[in-house]
């Protein structure tokens, strides 16, 4: 057995030889930025190329840092099939019934993990954190239940050891994958790009002979989001009730509510959606 159509799905923090600068998030046309898209794309052809020697027969790439439009194009594997990034709400819908399953590759820690390299959680200048029911979840949660509700399990995981970490407790039986060993949000100690390409070959087609059970999320369900800025919680709040969600404050019993934070019930995958 063999996933035959593959996606990559593509951020930039989590490849090795990236730490990006101080008080910035790994903004185009930065230094590190250009060293990250250098990177992203070894680690990407390499893949690609161990998956269609293996008999896969579609690589997808899914370019979703800041909005896509990254790496540079002729520099991929002509063979990969290239997506651009699309808003929230229609995160990922171009991979409906195209792809059997997707492997992750850039991505990194959610917002506040001790140690992670430029750890946020969809946005570094707006948002706290993000839970689910109680648990706090990052960007590798979300895609995956998103890529599972199209009925794609999440197969392979390659980024630094936290978000490795991470990624394992979000998907049962996930393949990863260690780019770098994460100390801080600007350190690191940066794997040998041979060892780490030759381990990204071998690995990636381990996962994708390995049948597992897309992650489905059970509803109804509770998002809350917290935000950095009161203002951009308030504009939350109302996007979502403009589109009929039930929506409110957090109620804490010292400040009756908090300004910061909107909690969320969600009865589909599409509220999901909209709720991010």
């Amino acid at each position: 057995m063999m996933y035959k159509r593959v996606l990559i799905a593509l951020d930039l923090e989590g490849v090795n030889n990236v730490v990006g600068e101080p008080y910035q998030g790994l903004g185009k046309n930065t230094e590190q930025w250009r060293v990250a898209i250098g990177q992203a794309v070894l680690e990407v052809n390499a893949a690609a190329k161990a998956l269609f020697d293996a008999g896969v027969e579609k690589v997808g790439l899914w370019d979703n840092h800041g909005g896509g439009g990254n790496v540079d194009t002729n520099a991929l594997d002509s063979r990969i099939v290239q997506h651009c990034h699309g808003n929230n709400l229609s995160r990922m819908s171009f991979a409906k019934d195209a792809y059997d399953c997707i492997c992750y590759f850039g991505y990194h820690t959610m917002e506040g993990t001790l140690g992670g390299v430029l750890a946020h959680t969809m946005s570094s200048k707006e948002i706290q954190y993000y839970k689910l029911n109680g648990r706090y979840i990052g960007e590798v949660d979300i895609d995956a239940y998103i890529a599972a509700s199209m009925g794609m399990p999440s197969v392979f995981y390659c980024g630094g050891n936290l978000s490795c970490k991470q990624a394992m407790r979000a998907v049962e039986n996930i393949t990863t994958v260690v780019t770098k060993t994460e100390l801080s949000r600007n350190k690191a100690e940066f794997r040998n790009n041979e060892e780490l390409l030759e381990d990204i070959r071998v690995n990636i087609v381990k996962a994708v002979k390995n049948k597992v059970e897309a992650r489905l999320l059970t509803f109804p369900s509770v998002m809350e989001k917290s935000f950095k800025r009161v203002e951009d919680a308030e504009k939350y709040l109302i996007r979502l009730q403009g589109f009929g969600l039930d929506a409110s404050y957090l109620e804490d019993e010292i400040l009756d509510y908090d300004a910061h934070t909107v909690v969320c019930s969600i009865n589909d995958i599409s509220e999901f959606i909209k709720a991010i």
